[in-house]
């Protein structure tokens, strides 16, 4: 992974402004028509990609690359949102142009990789996918409800639960909540149970995060100035790419998921016309970056000032989220402390339901019973190795990353390539004009 993004991103960066630039310049006025965004609409994609984004990855995800960040040299990690910000700027157009594509080619990821590179490169994908989302994200998730339990336990109650406690009573729980849902087999329970969750988690965080910047408010000149300084030093790693751009850009792609296809999955729950579908896709995507990138990287910038964080002491990921706690807590009280557990608890549970969706869409041919069987055993392997300490779920994580996205991304851009040259040569005819005028 270290050796690959370095080469990787600079293609990333290439292809996504080509076929950024080419769906919205020529695809998009030419088989488009414009449209405004219906609520009805947005509610099932918006709770699905919002449920599956955001997840323990805001704050455990954010906090790993804070401290890779840091242990590589940057100690204004104040940079990495500013890092992430510009990746957004880069990418996000990328997600707007992967729903578009989708709804204009009426197909999922998987089948259009199949039609544009090969039925087999299709079927790997989709593979990829399902181990990135149910096991990789999965792993995550269970990580983080675990490590909160396991802060909770010890601040409140004096115990120390073992592996196994944590394991019976923490994991194994969360996974029969989860099979209760999916085996009940109905849209309705399953797309209730993602949007209250996802919409209780949310507003509890953006209700603490409030309280708390306004409580330290005297700090926010100090976060943007150590923000551009670490801009004006970054720490070149391979091909004197910054590390900061590298790490940015990953977490980008983890939280916010552009052009992995999960986007373009979402939107085919809902009737939307594709500029709508594109526009939709945007709400989740900036809503999970405010809430992954910027807060988080706030409230671990102002823990490292009042030294409650000490990330040269080479933390891991559990201690890295106590000390997170601690700061939250330190201006909050008990009330942050409580906030960020459901927070985490919440979202990491909507975050493996989401997987299970995005299963069922890349497998259609399976039936229920099949999905759900190969789905709970991959979260349970999950699961089981977040606790007992295997690191392979955050390994496959930043290497899936690539798979997926760079499989993904090329087909899309194959796609917009093929649309071009069509619609030059009249092979492609566009849109009836009167038409298009009538709508506006």
């Amino acid at each position: 992974s270290d050796v690959i993004w370095p080469v990787f991103l600079p293609f990333m960066l290439i292809v996504g402004a080509y076929l950024s630039i080419t769906t919205i310049f020529t695809i998009q006025p030419k088989l488009t028509r414009p449209s405004k965004l219906k609520f009805k609409n947005i509610i099932g994609p918006a709770s699905i990609s919002l449920g599956a984004m955001v997840g323990t990855g805001a704050i455990i995800g954010v906090l790993g690359a804070i401290s890779k960040l840091y242990m590589k040299g940057q100690y204004n990690i104040e940079a990495m949102a500013l890092w992430a910000l510009i990746g957004a700027c880069i990418m996000i157009p990328v997600s707007y142009s992967e729903t578009l594509n989708s709804k204009v080619m009426k197909k999922g990821p998987r089948e259009y990789i199949s039609e544009m590179i090969s039925p087999k490169v299709g079927l790997f994908y989709a593979v990829s996918i399902v181990a990135l989302i149910v096991f990789g994200f999965g792993g995550f998730q269970f990580s983080g409800i675990d490590s909160v339990f396991t802060i909770v336990a010890s601040k409140f109650m004096n115990v120390e639960l073992s592996l196994m406690q944590r394991y019976l009573f923490i994991v194994i729980p969360v996974i029969a909540l989860v099979a209760l849902i999916v085996l009940s087999k109905k849209d309705d329970v399953f797309m209730n149970a993602m949007t209250y969750m996802i919409g209780s988690a949310l507003a509890g965080y953006l209700i603490f995060a409030t309280i708390f910047i306004a409580k330290t408010s005297s700090y926010v000149p100090e976060f943007f100035s150590g923000m551009i300084e670490g801009m004006m030093n970054p720490v070149p790693m391979l091909i004197g790419i910054p590390a900061g751009l590298i790490l940015g850009m990953q977490k980008v792609l983890q939280t916010v998921e552009t052009g992995l296809g999960c986007l373009a999955m979402s939107v085919q729950q809902s009737d939307s016309e594709p500029r709508e579908a594109g526009m939709i896709s945007l709400i989740p995507s900036i809503v999970t970056l405010f809430v992954a990138i910027f807060i988080t990287s706030y409230i671990a910038s102002y823990g490292i000032e009042t030294g409650v964080i000490d990330y040269s002491l080479g933390l891991n990921s559990l201690e890295r989220l106590i000390t997170f706690f601690d700061t939250a807590s330190s201006v909050t009280g008990v009330f942050g402390l409580i906030v960020l557990s459901l927070f985490t608890v919440l979202s990491a549970t909507t975050t493996i339901l989401g997987s299970y969706y995005y299963l069922r869409k890349l497998f259609k041919k399976n039936s229920d019973n099949k999905n759900i069987i190969i789905y709970l055993s991959i979260i349970t392997c999950a699961g089981t190795l977040a606790i007992f300490g295997a690191n392979v779920v955050f390994e496959a994580v930043d290497l899936l990353l690539f798979v997926c996205c760079g499989l993904n991304v090329v087909a899309l851009a194959l796609f917009a390539r093929k649309t071009k040259k069509g619609l030059k040569d009249g092979s492609i005819q566009p849109l009836n004009n009167e038409e298009t005028e009538e709508v506006k």
